[in-house]
């Protein structure tokens, strides 16, 4: 759909009901959104699930979108997708679990499919253990992780080594899960990016990502976001830096 169909609204709006621009069935509900320049170019859309599946298909597949969509990847039962990102062909990849678990291999392990294929498996969970997050490596970046009770950290990616598809990963956050809570998600960050934190609750915290300590893999960070009780952090959104972004 056009991003203009959806009104500017202030912080504190409730916003608008999706289903009323976009045609979802009563059992379903959106998990990723991605801007797309144009389907025209070349690339990929890689899709990772929270049951550690991994997909790629070729952007130009989706040029054609029927107002009722078109199917982007075959879900096994209990699974669903949960990250989207536009890549090259030619870039690695980093698969995050809730348990600080993380991944980084090559995106061209994953040969292209076609829309209606399952993908493949990307990382190997541990029982219990589910995908928190997914993303591109950029170069001379930091991967940032927020937990839901408010902890946070950044590791430089090249503490990340490349490893084959579908491993265990290496460790990527320290700490009893009782105290920091499970990873709620992971961002590539450039040190002059701003973060948004989101809580359930609705509280928004706005910070640098410079602010943020950078750490080693198997620290916990430190409390970067007060909660209230029964609250937790539930989403991390990534603003770029500005003169970055025009260069």
């Amino acid at each position: 759909e056009r991003v203009y169909q959806i009104p500017d609204a202030g912080r504190t709006a409730k916003g608008v009901l999706l289903a009323g621009i976009l045609p979802l069935d009563a059992d379903e509900r959106i998990t990723a959104a991605l801007a797309v320049p144009s389907f025209e170019r070349a690339g990929y859309l890689t899709m990772f699930t929270r049951l550690g599946r991994v997909k790629r298909t070729l952007l130009s597949e989706f040029n054609s979108v029927r107002p009722s969509g078109l199917i982007a990847i075959r879900l096994e039962e209990g699974d669903e997708l949960g990250w989207v990102s536009l890549t090259r062909g030619d870039q690695d990849v980093i698969i995050v679990t809730e348990q600080g678990q993380a991944l980084r291999f090559r995106e061209d392990t994953v040969r292209p499919m076609g829309r209606a294929a399952a993908g493949v498996n990307g990382i190997k969970l541990a029982p219990g253990d589910y995908v928190a997050s997914a993303c591109v490596v950029e170069s001379e970046t930091d991967l940032l992780i927020v937990t839901t009770k408010g902890y946070g950290k950044r590791t430089p990616l090249s503490e990340f080594p490349v490893k084959g598809r579908y491993g265990k990963g290496v460790r990527c956050l320290g700490g009893k899960r009782e105290r920091t809570g499970v990873i709620a998600a992971a961002r590539v960050v450039h040190p002059g990016d701003e973060v948004t934190l989101i809580s359930a609750g609705g509280m928004v915290l706005r910070a640098s990502a410079a602010d943020i300590p950078q750490t080693g893999r198997a620290t916990r960070g430190a409390k970067v976001m007060d909660l209230k009780r029964g609250d937790e952090v539930a989403s991390v959104a990534v603003v770029g830096n500005e003169q970055r972004d025009v260069d």
